[in-house]
């Protein structure tokens, strides 16, 4: 996918103003007028108004920086530098197990006795279980209400005064966006994705939509197996059909690389059908969606 801000070579936060003096700068450098018949600008020209077409445009601009967020957040080059932190790297160190000595009589001997005695404690309990199962008295449904109801018939004032309930003074932290957002980045860096997806959880419950974080989450759902829960936040949670394209698509790549490809067909399919939508409606969808529609034929 190309990076137009790098097109422009401007950073991604970059103001109208800038954008605009960018173009200018680069349409006076490369335009046909003084490079008549120079293949090599008339390359650069072509790729300046492609860049020009979405940053000129506020919307256009906003999910292309939002696209390029989400796709630096599950690229498979963040994921082999974070494996590759020595931080995170344990050292290990292989101790060969002595030999074992030849097998004797007693070898079994023993283990008869033990699988004999294993087998009369499990009969025993049985036994007791069901002794106690056929002699015990049966309780009422509500033993507790049958104890309160003696305890104030017989016009006794103590259990009375337990009974007054106590307040729950037991109150979840209620930590602010950006703290759940730090707590869940740092363990969704060492791998502790059970406990990066809470926190991304409660960070969107808390915070507008971000699509680092949904993705970071879609990423954790998907390291724990839950497959079917990837996808779902994703439908649920990202905006913009571009990004969703983006996001099946890089979810797809993903199951053929854990070897899932019935998986990684139904997220091709997802991002193949709502590419086919935007495409029905005069929208033009992301190149990702040529790419899943090429791989969904391979696996069709």
């Amino acid at each position: 996918m190309i990076d137009y801000f790098e097109v422009f070579g401007v950073k991604r936060t970059a103001s109208d103003r800038e954008i605009k003096e960018a173009y200018r700068r680069l349409a006076k450098k490369y335009h046909p007028d003084p490079n008549p018949g120079d293949p090599e600008a008339e390359r650069h020209m072509q790729a300046i108004n492609e860049a020009k077409a979405v940053l000129f445009d506020p919307v256009l601009r906003e999910e292309h920086r939002a696209t390029l967020r989400v796709r630096e957040a599950m690229s498979a080059e963040r994921l082999e530098a974070l494996r590759s932190n020595s931080r995170f790297k344990g050292t290990t160190t292989y101790t060969p197990k002595p030999p074992r000595r030849p097998a004797s009589k007693w070898d079994k001997l023993w283990k008869k006795y033990v699988y004999a005695f294993i087998a009369l404690l499990i009969l025993g309990m049985v036994g007791m279980v069901s002794y106690e199962l056929v002699k015990r008295p049966k309780l009422s449904s509500d033993p507790i209400g049958d104890i309160v109801a003696r305890y104030r018939a017989s016009h006794t004032p103590v259990l009375d005064d337990t009974l007054v309930e106590t307040p729950d003074s037991l109150t979840f932290p209620d930590d602010t966006a950006p703290k759940l957002r730090r707590l869940g980045d740092i363990l969704f860096g060492i791998g502790e994705y059970r406990s990066a997806a809470k926190y991304y959880e409660m960070y969107l419950k808390k915070a507008p939509e971000n699509d680092t974080v949904i993705g970071n989450l879609s990423y954790a759902y998907f390291k724990r197996g839950q497959y079917a829960k990837t996808l779902e936040v994703l439908s649920r949670e990202m905006h913009g059909d571009s990004n969703l394209v983006t996001a099946y698509y890089n979810i797809g790549e993903l199951f053929l690389r854990e070897e899932k490809p019935f998986d990684a067909r139904d997220a091709f399919r997802a991002a193949t059908h709502i590419a086919d939508s935007m495409t029905a409606s005069g929208r033009r969808p992301p190149d990702d969606a040529r790419r899943a529609k090429n791989e969904l034929a391979k696996l069709e």
